[in-house]
């Protein structure tokens, strides 16, 4: 792993006014996250788990605070310059896949790579035959099963060589046995592949993919000691 800081998180708040109330859901994070590392937030539902990943992705801004990906700050760029950020260096995997129903497998990993104008050179089929599922290319995602559309997402995510992949309950919806193939698929492919990756769960059973632990409590970030997590 290198230690060039990739994302750097500098007295992040958010906070939600609501008649007159505030609602502070982060309150003054900062971290340092190396190129390589993947780090795992936990937090209940309400935490602000999600909420902290779309400051990261730049689709919402914090109330004060910075957030630097590759030493450019994006909480100064315009909604357009964050949206070519999170095309071209960002990655995503969801608790609900997020598939496009009307397009095939192949075409849901093609998509990533058109628009940020790649092309294929058979990455796509790499990809593929990496999480077992080459033989599935031309099927659509109401024809596959629940892990195998998530193995189609986290090559989705991948395939335009992002820098930092953020993946939101990526087991959430999925069998006790699948989310172990998911965690072992991520596992392989993110460390293969050299991402970084920030991870928002609930379930312990990721511990294992991780650098670092952290948990998201009444807004404050607490890293979990090493001894906890074996």
């Amino acid at each position: 792993m290198s230690h060039e800081c990739i994302l750097r998180l500098s007295s992040l708040e958010k906070i939600y006014e609501e008649a007159s109330e505030k609602h502070i859901i982060l309150s003054n994070l900062s971290l340092d996250v190396k190129r390589g590392e993947i780090i795992i937030l936990l937090g209940k539902s309400g935490s602000g788990k999600t909420t902290l990943l779309n400051l990261l992705s730049g689709i919402d801004l914090p109330t004060s605070g910075k957030i630097q990906i590759n030493n450019i700050d994006i909480t100064s760029l315009s909604e357009n310059e964050r949206t070519k950020i999170r095309r071209y260096q960002m990655g995503f995997v969801f608790q609900f896949f997020n598939l496009i129903p009307t397009l095939s497998v192949y075409d849901n990993l093609k998509l990533p790579l058109e628009l940020t104008q790649q092309p294929d050179n058979g990455t796509i089929e790499k990809l593929l035959r990496q999480v077992g599922l080459e033989d599935r290319k031309h099927r659509f995602p109401d024809q596959l099963s629940g892990g195998e559309q998530q193995r189609v997402a986290i090559c989705r995510a991948l395939i335009h060589n992002p820098d930092i992949i953020l993946a939101d309950e990526p087991t959430g919806n999925l069998d006790d046995d699948t989310g172990q193939l998911i965690i072992d698929v991520l596992d392989r492919l993110v460390r293969q592949n050299g991402k970084t990756m920030i991870m928002a769960t609930h379930s312990q059973d990721l511990f294992g993919l991780a650098d670092r632990v952290f948990t998201l409590k009444h807004g404050k970030l607490m890293q979990l000691a090493p001894e906890v997590l074996q």
